[in-house]
């Protein structure tokens, strides 16, 4: 009986199985998880690249708001350009600019304040926030609601004293009046120059801005 216990311990299954659980031992000690070193490194480095993610991000999304006003103020430029040469002289509203471009406007009663976000909004009987600029219209909200568009020809001029048609897009609402970066525009009949101009997404260039001449 003591032989047949000693040739069951020292069997090869017996001492299969015992390898096998030893093997998986090691593996389960190897597989352990992070120390909590590794852990606070981790979450650091998610730190350090959220730092740097989200503030380029921004940025990046301000610059797409831009864009609108950029092509609102080229268009604009581009309007007054085409009423001069063909009528010769500047415009001075919106209506002697819808020969060459068409606009449209939030006019929401708190886009002033609230910005994008009072454009979403629909009056109480469902009408759309959203209409063609007005005739006499020397100013309006773009659609989005992120920028204030105002346009003159009788208040800005060169250093000879001939008028210039001036444009200027001021980021709006809140806190993006203070955030985004403004757009400019001019052009100018005597020189034949117009320009369109954007700020930079630099501190010193964001905010609020006045026409830009040349």
């Amino acid at each position: 009986m003591a032989n047949s216990f000693y040739h069951n311990l020292l069997s090869p299954k017996i001492r299969f199985e015992k390898i096998k659980s030893l093997s998986s031992i090691k593996q389960l000690k190897d597989e352990e998880g992070f120390t909590l070193v590794e852990l606070i490194v981790v979450v650091m480095m998610i730190g350090i690249l959220s730092s740097i993610a989200i503030p380029q991000f921004m940025t990046a999304a301000d610059k797409a708001k831009q864009k609108e006003a950029t092509g609102i103020v080229s268009a604009l430029v581009k309007a007054a350009t085409a009423y001069q040469t063909e009528y010769g002289v500047l415009p001075v509203d919106a209506e002697e600019l819808s020969e060459y471009a068409k606009f449209q406007e939030c006019n929401a009663g708190d886009v002033a304040t609230r910005g994008g976000a009072a454009c979403k909004d629909e009056g109480s009987s469902g009408t759309t926030v959203i209409r063609a600029v007005p005739a006499a219209a020397k100013a309006f909200y773009t659609t989005s609601g992120n920028y204030y568009v105002t346009f003159t020809s009788e208040d800005n001029e060169d250093a000879d004293g001939n008028p210039l048609f001036t444009v200027l897009a001021n980021p709006n609402g809140r806190p993006y009046a203070d955030n985004g970066s403004a757009v400019t525009g001019c052009y100018n009949p005597v020189a034949a120059v117009s320009e369109v101009y954007e700020y930079t997404a630099k501190q010193a260039d964001k905010g609020q801005k006045t026409y830009r001449l040349c």
